[in-house]
């Protein structure tokens, strides 16, 4: 077994983890938290308090270290404890957990029930034998373990998800001609009551009464899906009926113009047919996404545009409510806002963006969970920069804590060194929400974006800049063993946000996880000083250099250095404060050996060549 030593995590391979029996890695969770602590965290009946529970404000979430965690690639919920065994990051964000549609898609929502594909034997044998029981245990765990836990809050369903099947009305749908080769419009149809020939359809195939659709949702469900019944047999031939009809979900889009969203053909193979809707006039990176439709959140003018005051009210309560019970019944410390980027307020008919948050879905969402747990924070998958029409404003009106933000598409230069200025700086002032040091993400994780982490000390400086700077950041699972370029499909994470025949294949990386191990207990040593200390951006000679620096009680303790610069391997800072000694703590250095040399206010750093870190423990007068 490996051994503990002095820190809260086990500086262990995460695959060799994972591959530990239920008892070993059990045993190690026990030493981490100690026996009374994991005996009042394995009694489910009550939640284990959150780490954040007693704070009154979200400002929490502005520096938290966030790992991603895909729960394929975990296999079990309790390979989501083995996983966060092997690391010090104080948060984890758990991919979607719902009943999965097309193709198994983690972001393809059916249901609001939990998945059971990650039901775990070795939990089940324990008494923990439903996917919520166990769900509730993995959280209590993680938060006894002093880790805050998000989920993933997902915008849009299955095309044809139990969720349609249930509340036609709830979303927004399309009619075409007997034919089936062109779309119908006002005043051929109305975009805001063609759900009802939805839900007509539906009350006959189920043999359901007519006013099946005034009913509960549970209610509902009963009739259309009978307890027992085969659920998804039932899905496709209402989607068959529906379709037969000509009657069609729209899909999500995504980056602007987003609509109208318009048929424009079937396509066919040997085993079915579908139908491909696009963007009128769209730019050339706008995106339509097939197999999923989004809520209908806002009533539709007579050309298919939101109506910008025409709010669907009863869609937002129900979408507001169900995760609501969903964060209460597992104790959620925050969330991920999926597509958070799309500006679904906006028509995108015009240049003037919705800037009342009242009109903001993610918003309503914020404050209705507030009202029982004002901590609760929100991760948008978005963007730092002015994204659509205005990024900035937008995330501000939605009121979100922390964006993903775009460093994981970037290269290491001058313009990263600009970006993380810009992070620090005007967002930290200026702003209420302030953007991740992403390092890489899971559903990021593609072949093409590979050309970002093909130099080993770049994927190590990424790391250390991510780690030791005081903003929020966000790793992916597998990053610490990544494989600079890696062959197949199936050492790619975001694969497994689909269902695979092959196993995910971990990185052999031993001179990245032997790095990044170092870095996670210098940061476990440090993180005291780190939390309780203003910490600044210094200016340097070197333009394509970070350096940062700790001070407690107005007087230096800590300055880290990361140089990005092809041509330069020196650093020269101007000081505030008379540094009498500067003790090296960590570099990464596999060249000549760095030194710094301190006369008066000058801190000269020689021999730092590009991709090279250091972190120097500091005397003072």
């Amino acid at each position: 077994m490996a051994i503990l030593n002095k820190f809260n995590f086990y500086p262990i391979k995460p695959k060799d983890c994972l591959d530990k029996s239920f008892k070993q890695s059990f045993a190690m969770l026990k030493k981490i938290i100690g026996k009374e602590t994991l005996a009042k965290a394995m009694d489910i009946t009550t939640p284990y308090p959150s780490p954040v529970a007693d704070i009154k404000d979200t400002q929490w979430c502005k520096t938290i270290k966030i790992i991603g965690i895909n729960p394929r690639i975990t296999k079990t919920f309790w390979g989501i404890v083995k996983y966060a065994l092997t690391f010090p990051e104080n948060a984890i964000h758990i991919m979607p957990l719902w009943t999965t549609g097309d193709k198994g898609s983690l972001y393809v929502q059916t249901s609001w029930r939990l998945n059971e594909e990650f039901l775990d034997k070795d939990l089940s044998s324990l008494g923990y034998d439903t996917p919520e029981k166990q769900l509730k245990f993995v959280v209590n765990i993680l938060h006894a373990a002093g880790k805050v836990v998000g989920f993933d809050a997902l915008p849009h369903v299955d095309n044809f998800s139990e969720i349609t099947m249930m509340n036609p009305a709830f979303f927004e749908w399309a009619k075409l001609n007997k034919q089936k080769t062109a779309q119908l419009f006002p005043p051929q149809i109305d975009y805001n009551t063609i759900y009802k020939d939805v839900e007509d359809i539906i009350v006959k195939e189920t043999n359901a009464p007519a006013n099946l659709f005034e009913l509960s949702e549970c209610e509902r469900e009963g009739f259309i899906f009978p307890k027992n019944s085969d659920r998804t047999s039932i899905r496709i031939n209402l989607m068959k009926k529906i379709r037969a009809a000509g009657l069609e979900p729209l899909p999500v889009t995504e980056h602007s113009p987003m609509r109208p969203v318009v048929f424009k053909r079937i396509e066919r193979n040997e085993d079915s047919d579908w139908a491909v809707f696009d963007v009128d006039n769209r730019s050339q990176s706008a995106k339509v996404i097939g197999c999923i439709t989004p809520y209908k959140w806002y009533k539709t003018d007579s050309d298919g545009y939101p109506v910008k005051n025409g709010i669907n009210q009863i869609v937002w309560d129900y979408f507001s409510d169900k995760i609501l019970k969903f964060q209460k019944e597992y104790n959620f410390d925050f969330l991920r806002a999926d597509m958070a980027h799309n500006q679904i307020a906006h028509s995108h008919a015009e240049s003037e963006k919705n800037v009342h948050e009242s009109r903001e879905m993610w918003a309503y969402v914020k404050d209705k969970i507030h009202t029982t747990a004002p901590y609760f924070a929100v991760l948008a998958e978005a963007f730092y920069n002015t994204y659509y029409i205005n990024g900035i404003s937008d995330m501000i009106n939605k009121k979100v804590d922390i964006v993903l933000g775009n460093l994981n598409f970037q290269y290491l230069n001058k313009e990263f060194v600009n970006t993380v200025d810009d992070f620090l700086n005007p967002f930290r002032k200026n702003f209420p929400f302030f953007p991740c040091l992403c390092t890489f993400s899971n559903d990021g994780d593609l072949k093409e974006h590979s050309q970002y982490f093909q130099s080993e000390e770049a994927n190590e400086l990424r790391y250390f800049i991510s780690m030791f700077l005081n903003l929020p950041s966000y790793t992916g699972m597998g990053y610490e063993t990544k494989c600079l370029k890696p062959q197949n499909e199936n050492e790619f994470s975001n694969e497994y946000v689909k269902k695979q025949t092959l196993p995910y294949k971990w990185g052999d990386n031993d001179t990245l996880f032997e790095q990044i191990s170092a870095m996670r207990k210098l940061y476990v040593i440090y993180k005291q000083i780190i939390d309780n200390s203003a910490m600044e951006l210094l200016q340097s000679d070197n333009d394509s250099s970070l350096v940062w620096l700790y001070s407690k009680d107005n007087k230096p303790c800590l300055l880290f250095a990361a140089n990005l610069n092809p041509q330069k391997q020196e650093i020269t800072i101007s000081l505030k404060s008379q540094i009498n000694n500067a003790a090296m703590v960590y570099t990464n250095s596999r060249y000549d050996e760095i030194c710094a040399d301190i006369n008066n206010l000058i801190f000269h750093i020689e021999n730092i060549y590009i991709g090279e870190c250091v972190v120097f423990d500091i005397s003072y007068s």
